[in-house]
């Protein structure tokens, strides 16, 4: 090799000035950036919830009738909390950072250990420490991994949401080329659970498949397909890096025990109702008939999640009526309300007055009984500007009862094609007392 290319190879491996500088105030940007990032995340956090809110309430079938908004809102809510933990710790080592860079400049010397006059032992404990130029380069490396491994992990949980986003493209694609969102799609669970396994070992084993002779030429269209699919061609060489520099076992563990934290943290997410959690053993929870949820009574909702069935103002009633709303999604629209009513046929005809139509499907497939005893429809279709929510409201006449507790039963009146039957399922049960006498 001539003395021109030895030079060149050299020449490769330098940083050039201008990235060096970079480097050294790099600082600068991690603060900024970790400052208005969570200052964001805080708001966000929130906000998530609402989402799921509006996915369950308004949009396609495979929301509102499945969990996948619950899965994508809980990962989505686990990022959020990672990240925020990771830029806190970061600004908190930072902060330390700093402290020594400002001790650097005011005591160039360090620790005075003449003026201490400690034992030989604590002399040699502090010596270990004692030097500030060699913490700040420690600290310095600490708060650049820290702050890279936080965008890795963020990125980890997003692509994943990504991932399921597109999962769900999928089914509901699937299911309006095939005319219903009844269609077995358990291979498709078979091969997503399958591709997570191998792309987990892959990821946990430091890439074990990749260095497995012929397999890794298998395993390479996989490989880039997920790529893709999980968007990590953003964030790999972050996590590349990682892997390289340090020893593998450890990075192993890691994130095993990130894996294992990340499932059951984003299960715990998933609960809305953490009574199950409590050490209140006889809180009857189960039955609507023994407990009052508040997300039924509209003047008790505090975070803005309204109940998905019905709800009414208060629990307490003082009127000689009810406000009943109804809630009404698109998750059962296709499947059960329209072949009841023959939507499909019964608009096509001429002259039909299609919000009537709509309006007698709606009435087949929702029923109200009070005190078991079933009410006559009265429904007129309501956008609730207080709860965000479509759905039936039933001014319901309640002077002719008595004082005291009474309940109100919301059920389905599900279609059988293939029998030609319907047959009645209650979905939800709320109680209110009247406090006035007949």
């Amino acid at each position: 090799m001539s003395k021109k290319d030895s030079d060149k190879d050299k020449g490769a491996y330098r940083t050039p000035a201008w990235l060096k500088r970079i480097q050294e105030g790099s600082w600068e940007p991690e603060i900024l950036i970790s400052g208005i990032v969570l200052f964001g995340l805080f708001k966000i956090y929130p906000l998530i919830g609402e989402f799921n809110y509006f996915l369950d309430n308004n949009s396609y079938s495979i929301f509102s009738g499945t969990s996948v908004n619950e899965s994508i809102s809980s990962i989505l809510k686990y990022a959020n909390i990672v990240l925020i933990f990771g830029f806190v710790t970061h600004l908190l080592f930072r902060s330390v950072w700093a402290a020594f860079v400002g001790l650097s400049y005011v005591y160039p010397k360090g620790i005075n250990f003449e003026n201490l006059k400690y034992p030989y032992l604590y002399k040699q404990h502090i010596k270990k420490g004692s030097d500030y130029q060699l913490h700040i380069i420690k600290l310095e490396k600490v708060c650049s991994t820290l702050f890279a491994i936080s965008f890795l992990i963020f990125m980890w949980l997003l692509g994943l949401v990504f991932f399921l986003g597109l999962v769900t493209l999928f089914i509901e694609v699937a299911s309006q080329i095939i005319g219903s969102s009844n269609f077995e799609i358990g291979f498709v669970d078979d091969i997503i659970y399958v591709l997570t396994v191998v792309m987990i070992l892959d990821l946990v084993s430091m890439g074990g498949f990749k260095r497995i002779p012929y397999v890794n030429k298998v395993f390479y269209p996989l490989y880039r397909f997920s790529g893709w699919i999980t968007l990590s061609f953003l964030y790999r060489n972050i996590y590349y890096g990682l892997i390289s520099n340090h020893k593998k076992w450890k990075i192993s563990l890691v994130l095993i025990f990130f894996f294992i934290l990340s499932f059951f943290m984003v299960i715990f997410l998933q609960f809305r109702d953490f009574a199950s959690v409590r050490s209140i053993a006889l809180a009857p929870y189960e039955s609507p008939e023994y407990g009052l949820k508040e997300d039924m009574y509209r003047s008790k909702v505090q975070n803005g999640f309204y109940s998905k069935y019905m709800h009414i103002e208060d629990y307490i009633i003082d009127k000689a009526y009810l406000e009943l709303f109804i809630v009404h999604s698109t998750r059962f629209e296709k499947d059960w309300i329209m072949p009841a009513c023959n939507y499909e046929i019964q608009k096509e005809q001429e002259g039909i007055a299609y919000d009537s139509l709509k309006m007698s499907c709606l009435e087949k497939f929702y029923g109200v009984v009070l005190d078991g005893n079933l009410l006559e429809d009265d429904f007129i279709y309501q956008r609730n500007s207080q709860t965000g929510q479509d759905g039936l409201l039933s001014i319901i006449d309640i002077s002719h009862l008595k004082k005291g507790k009474h309940h109100i039963d919301l059920y389905y009146d599900f279609y059988n094609q293939e029998e030609d039957s319907t047959y009645h399922q209650n979905s939800s049960r709320l109680t209110f007392y009247k406090v006035n006498s007949k």
